[in-house]
């Protein structure tokens, strides 16, 4: 049942819903996943969808999703208190936030800064380091300015292959459309709102309620689902053209190649996102019920070697050991990796945990994970990738954090581990 009471009190109206066309009983709770357009429908922002679905929506707040592109007036940003990484104290050296336009993310990981022109501030020609990291304690990384396009001789505007991805109904420029977001010369396109809202996944919502005659009626055919997530997360989690290739950069996969990995990753291929993720509860801030279903729903067989029950802790960092702690390590790079003092000598250790699944046990090289170049994952003849023994086992395993393992020892143990129990 579609949830239109509180749009009833918002509107002083009757409601009457219409089901979806097809009466079949798999039929999803809304009937359409074939026309992301909602039946050519107008955007109505997510301030209207949020008259009826409040629940989801305060879920959506306190998501990263939510915060990839904040408006600044003169101040930092602000994000929910939910947020216990987030913040951008300060911009660039030089620069004021009466200079700042826009932040692009710093909810998560990183934030890059917008100047008032539209044009995203880079270091090659600020001068200045333009990317803030946040911290983030599982491989160490604490708050700081780092370098962000060193060799940049241009400003860079902030186009639609970026915006698309952090707003709801981005637009790109073009002959008929010759438009710029707020006519500031570095957004080339439009958008409607900021941040990744309601209508970037669903399609716009104004078919999916009308009123007539004084009674608002709700079609249930007219707002969009995907049923795998290839035409939504998809989208915006696949970096390049093809979502057969994961693309990586210096030995680490780039960030937003989650779907790529998922379709790489062997019997989980067949998944969609929502198999596991509820896409509107964030996974960083609320993962308790960001997760629809853990690993041990599907394994609930399978053990965990000697690593159950057991806690990593380096310094001030503690994680309660999972199966994702080893199948899904972090392998991805969105902003800052591991140094040598963290995961020592042949760790290795990105920001963002892999969607691969599958572990590599002959191997303890990363190289062996990429093509020679570094820029892309390698795959076998069936389109599987697996990831190297360093980013699983040495991350812990290197006398800092857990007992150091000779790497030497590891393609044995790893190979065995599902075997091997406490006495």
């Amino acid at each position: 049942m579609v949830a239109v009471g509180a749009l009833a009190a918002f509107t002083g109206c009757t409601i009457s819903v219409t089901p979806p066309s097809n009466e079949n009983d798999n039929v999803p709770p809304f009937g359409n996943s074939t026309d992301p357009t909602n039946k050519g429908a107008a955007y109505v922002g997510a301030d209207a969808c949020r008259q009826c679905h409040a629940e989801v929506a305060d879920q959506h707040r306190v998501h990263g999703h939510a915060h990839k592109l904040t408006q600044v007036q003169g101040e930092p940003p602000s994000f929910p208190e939910e947020g216990m990484l987030a913040g951008v104290p300060t911009p660039p050296e030089g620069f004021d936030w009466s200079d700042i336009a826009y932040v692009i993310g710093g909810y998560t990981k990183k934030a890059r800064f917008i100047d008032n022109n539209g044009y995203i501030l880079v270091t090659g020609v600020a001068g200045v380091p333009t990317q803030w990291n946040l911290a983030h304690p599982a491989n160490g990384t604490t708050p700081g300015f780092v370098a962000y396009e060193p060799d940049a001789e241009a400003e860079k505007p902030y186009a639609y292959s970026c915006f698309y991805c952090h707003t709801t109904g981005a637009r790109p420029q073009d002959e008929d459309f010759p438009e710029y977001q707020e006519n500031r010369p570095g957004f080339i396109g439009t958008w409607l709102e900021p941040g990744v809202q309601c209508e970037e996944c669903h399609g716009p919502g104004g078919n999916h309620f009308t009123t007539v005659a004084g009674e608002v009626v709700i079609d249930t055919s007219a707002i969009y689902t995907s049923a795998t997530g290839e035409d939504t997360c998809g989208k915006c989690h696949t970096r390049g053209d093809n979502p057969g290739v994961i693309i990586a950069k210096g030995g680490y996969i780039q960030h937003h190649e989650q779907y790529p990995e998922l379709l790489a990753s062997g019997g989980h291929a067949s998944f969609g996102c929502a198999t596991c993720h509820d896409p509107h509860v964030s996974v960083t801030y609320d993962r308790s019920n960001a997760i629809r279903n853990a690993c041990t729903d599907c394994h609930a067989d399978q053990n965990m070697g000697k690593h159950e029950g057991k806690v990593f802790t380096r310094g001030d960092y503690t994680e309660v050991l999972s199966c994702e702690s080893c199948h899904m390590p972090f392998v991805g790079k969105s902003a800052s990796s591991a140094t040598a003092e963290v995961v020592g000598e042949f760790g290795r250790m990105g920001d963002t945990r892999t969607h691969i699944f599958r572990i590599d046990s002959t191997s303890v090289t990363y190289t062996d994970m990429f093509t020679e170049d570094l820029a892309q994952v390698r795959t076998d003849a069936e389109g599987r990738a697996a990831v190297t023994l360093d980013f699983v086992c040495l991350r812990c395993h290197n006398g800092i954090g857990a007992f150091d393992i000779e790497p030497r020892f590891l393609t044995d143990i790893a190979a065995n581990m599902h075997f091997i129990s406490e006495p």
